[in-house]
Parts: C-alpha cells; structure tokens; sequence
C-alpha cells in the first residue's frame, strides 16, 4: 500500500457503505462510505483501480467530473486499468483482455477501453 511506504500520505478508501463495514483497519486509511456518482471526498490524487470499465462512457464522465469537482488546481485522477489494444495481437494475454471486455459489457454494461478512448473521457 501506498500510505505503508509514504506514512506521510493520509489515504482514503472509498467505496459503497456496506463494502466499507466489512474493509480492513489499516493504520493512515480512512474508510469513507458513499456513491461516487454523487460526490467523492476531496483529496490531492484520486486512484481509481479497475473503477471505469464497470461503466458506460456517460457513467464515466460522471464519475471523473465528481473527481475534478472536488481537487485542488494541482490534483490529479490516476486511472489503473486495462488497456484494450488497437491492433491485438494472437496472445493469451490479449485475448484474456477481449474476454473481460465481453465480461463487463454483458455483466454490467461497461467495457475495456482504448488508450484514445480514455482520452476522450477525460476530455
């Protein structure tokens, strides 16, 4: 973790309510309950790990404009997730990334996104 290696930064974990009953004590982690399409505790960076591709482009949007909303001038939003290539090439590793791409489209109507189409979210 982050705040393990830097006990300087002060984390928080934001997640739904009931998901935030069951998280871990974790020494310099706050653990904040809420919905991220109504508003998102203020911070200096905001990491979204594997967030964005549970979610259509306007959902998207949404989410990132209540990031922006709420940081500073300096802030940032660090977005971890899969990158889906352009051009795939015939590996396992790429065809693992289709299969999630099918997953999310079908199971919550989000999809993996190109580098260029995460780009046009945050634009």
């Amino acid at each position: 973790m982050i705040v393990s290696k830097y006990p300087h930064i002060k984390g928080i974990n934001f997640d739904l309510p009931n998901v935030i009953t069951a998280a871990l004590i974790l020494p310099g982690v706050e653990h904040v309950g809420g919905n991220m399409f109504d508003c998102i505790p203020h911070g200096d960076a905001i990491l979204l790990k594997l967030v964005l591709h549970n979610w259509s482009d306007e959902h998207c949007v949404k989410i990132l404009k209540n990031c922006y909303n709420v940081l500073p001038n300096e802030g940032k939003v660090i977005i971890v997730d899969i990158i889906l290539p352009v051009n795939p090439e015939p590996t396992t590793r790429s065809k693992g990334t289709f299969i999630i791409d099918v997953m999310m489209m079908i199971n919550f109507g989000g999809k993996e996104r190109t580098k260029i189409e995460f780009e046009k979210l945050a634009n």
